[in-house]
């Protein structure tokens, strides 16, 4: 019996989206490995405004609890994209095969997955810890010039 689950929306910062895609596209270009899975997913997104993005999506640099198939006990990592990674114990890079099906994701949603051995998974997003915002450089635009507050 083959049964097709529907994948679950998922709901990307136009931030992420555009970072994530850059680094998938260069990775892409100079390796053999592909990030065939992390491209679906961004080119499936619906994309938002970083203010717009809902408490209960997943995002980069915000922690997410989780279960990975029956697991009887919750996981948290912070997600994180794979230049900022410097605590693997406790963060989950955005181009791993796991932190890609968490991208995106709304608490209550499950994304199944496929490990680089093989393995496939089902993660359960069970809620949504803190999330750390990158407000950047604020960016004044005046007729002829622009300055960084």
């Amino acid at each position: 019996m083959n049964v097709k689950h529907d994948l679950p929306p998922i709901t990307l910062a136009a931030n992420d989206y555009n970072r994530l895609m850059f680094t998938a596209m260069i990775r892409q270009k100079h390796s053999r490995r592909t990030p065939d899975f992390l491209l679906a997913e961004l080119r499936r997104a619906e994309v938002c405004h970083p203010a717009e993005l809902p408490d209960d999506v997943v995002s980069t640099n915000c922690r997410v609890i989780y279960r990975i198939d029956d697991e009887p006990k919750s996981r948290a990592h912070l997600l994180v994209h794979p230049d900022e990674l410097i605590w693997p114990g406790a963060e989950i890079s955005a181009t791993t095969p796991l932190g890609t099906a968490l991208l995106g994701l709304r608490v209550g949603d499950r994304m199944s997955f496929v490990e680089v051995d093989g393995q496939i998974h089902e993660v359960f997003v069970e809620g949504i810890g803190l999330r750390f915002l990158d407000d950047g450089p604020m960016v004044t635009r005046t007729p002829g010039s622009i300055t960084w507050a």
